[in-house]
Order: C-alpha cells, then sequence, then structure tokens
C-alpha cells in the first residue's frame, strides 16, 4: 500500500495540514505542525479546510485517515500559550484567550466527525494527549502503534477537566470506572493498555500498523457509498454520541475551574517546574511527569 506521505500533493492550502488521495475515496489527512503536532490556529484551520474539501460531494470523499508527519507526536495537546489562562488575584485574565474560532468552532467540527457520512480513522504513532487524544477518541476508528502510542488526558494533573470531548468520549470507549482511571490518573497508557480499555480498536506492531490501516481504508472506500453512511448512522443511533450541548456544559465547567485559586495554583506549579511556555521538546515527550507533586 502506498504510504499517505508519498502521494500527490496537498488539496488544501494549508502548511501544517496536508490532504491527499490514496486510493479512490480514500484521503490522507497528515498534520505536520513542528515541533510536537500543537494545536494552533492555523492546525485548526486546516482541519476545517479537511471538513469544507469532505463535505463537497463532487470529491467524493469515503473515508479520512488522519495521521502525523512526527512519529514520536500524534498531537501533543491545544497550544497552552493560548489554553492556559492565568488569572490575576481579582479574578481578570492576564495570559492570552484561547482564539475564539477554535473555542467557538471546536464542537461543530467534533458534531461533523461523529456525525457525517464520511468514515474517520487515526493512525496513531506517538503521543496523543489533551485535545489531541480527544481528536483521534472523536474519529470512527483508531489504530496505535503498539511500541509508539501513549494517550493521555492531562488536565487533571494541571487543575483541570478535559473539555472537548475528551472527558465524554473516554466514558464512551472504556466505561465509566475506565475512564475514571484514565481521566483522573493524567498519565500515558500505551497501546496495549488503550487496546484492552477500548480507547483504541487495536495494537498494531508499528511496522505493520500504515498497510494495515489504509488497507482497511480503501477497502471501506470503495463499497456502497451509502451503505457505509447508513452503517454509521444507524450504530450512532444505537449509542449516541456527545451532543454540543453536553460539550458546552464541560467547557463552562472547565472555565469556572480554571479560575479558582486551586487551579491556577496548580498551573503556576507547572509552568514554574517546565520553565514556562512554550514546552521544551524533552518536557513534551515526558509530559505527564509534569504533574507529579515533587
Amino acid at each position: 500500500m502506498e504510504n499517505a506521505t508519498a502521494s500527490k500533493d496537498s488539496l488544501i492550502q494549508n502548511e501544517a495540514v496536508r490532504l491527499r488521495e490514496v486510493s479512490p475515496g480514500c484521503f490522507a489527512v497528515v498534520i505536520d505542525n513542528p515541533p510536537v503536532n500543537l494545536i494552533d490556529p492555523q492546525v485548526f484551520a486546516g482541519l476545517l479546510a479537511v471538513k469544507a474539501f469532505a463535505e463537497d460531494s463532487t470529491h467524493g470523499v469515503r473515508v479520512l485517515v488522519f495521521q502525523s508527519a512526527n512519529p514520536e507526536f500524534f498531537v501533543a495537546h491545544m497550544d497552552l500559550s493560548v489554553d492556559l489562562p492565568v488569572f490575576d488575584g481579582a479574578g481578570s485574565d492576564t495570559g492570552m484567550p484561547e482564539p475564539p474560532d477554535i473555542a467557538q468552532a471546536w464542537t461543530g467540527l467534533s458534531d461533523w466527525l461523529g456525525t457525517a457520512p464520511v468514515i474517520s480513522i487515526a493512525i496513531l504513532r506517538g503521543r496523543a494527549r489533551g485535545v489531541g487524544f480527544t481528536l483521534a477518541a472523536t474519529l470512527d476508528m483508531r489504530f496505535a502503534s503498539k511500541e509508539n502510542t501513549r494517550l493521555c488526558l492531562p488536565e487533571v494533573g494541571f487543575g483541570a477537566i478535559p473539555d472537548g470531548g475528551g472527558l465524554e468520549w473516554a466514558q464512551i470507549l472504556a466505561g465509566r470506572a475506565r475512564a475514571m482511571e484514565f481521566v483522573l490518573s493524567a498519565d500515558d497508557f500505551d497501546a496495549d493498555t488503550a487496546e484492552l480499555y477500548g480507547l483504541v480498536n487495536r495494537s498494531i506492531p508499528d511496522a505493520d500498523l500504515d498497510d494495515y490501516v489504509y488497507r482497511l481504508a480503501s477497502r471501506i472506500a470503495s463499497f456502497n457509498p451509502a451503505a457505509i453512511a447508513m452503517v454509521k448512522s444507524y450504530l450512532t443511533k444505537r449509542q449516541p454520541i456527545p451532543l454540543p450541548a453536553d460539550l458546552a456544559d464541560t467547557a463552562a465547567a472547565g472555565m469556572s475551574l480554571h479560575s479558582s485559586e486551586a487551579a491556577q495554583a496548580s498551573i503556576a506549579r507547572i509552568l514554574a517546574k517546565a520553565g514556562g511556555i512554550p514546552f521544551d521538546y524533552a518536557v513534551e515527550l515526558d509530559l505527564p511527569r509534569l504533574c507529579d507533586v515533587d
């Protein structure tokens, strides 16, 4: 199977997100935002461009395969320079606000991925933490590199809670008790544990991962698109995905928690331990250790 990164030029105009057709109806979405694939406005704009491309029926998109150009990071997390506002003693925000386009449009992107007739699959290689895990969890299927996958929702360790769907998807995929462990530990899960917990479909040897996923994706894309869409629609009806109102409720609760004294103390401690923002590459590799209380 042809490697997605070696196929034709990107079908969208975005330097951080590339879209390529791998086989009829099957497209690769490659996230390439060095050094660690942060979700920032450029990456989010690229994801929205992919959505717009796939919504145009003339393009015949049936399957989207999301992967990273960096073998050590699928998506590290949201850009913390805009996602960790620090409040002064009076409660006013003294940090950079999260870009309104991301905050307002993430729910729409998440809902589209969950309900669109297009099938979405993640090739998980490297670290998928915070919104990186959330993005992967929102997709229809996830396949992980056995040797080189780390999944984590670190928000509780930062004095916050996962929003954007991370909390809801963890429970849908893993069940309540295992979601509790995953979310409250704020620690990395390897691919085999993620498979056992239902967070990924399969843990696959790294050398076989791309070939397996693209063979599956191309096979699905070769089938009747009406049947593909109907299967996804009925599975979603039988096990509902998080509603936009659910995500908005969690986000509001998270913002309230952000401004609390305890959360601000956690953030200040972590930023001091990390040496400020942006985090060094070495810090990003072992991010959950920032949450350890020394």
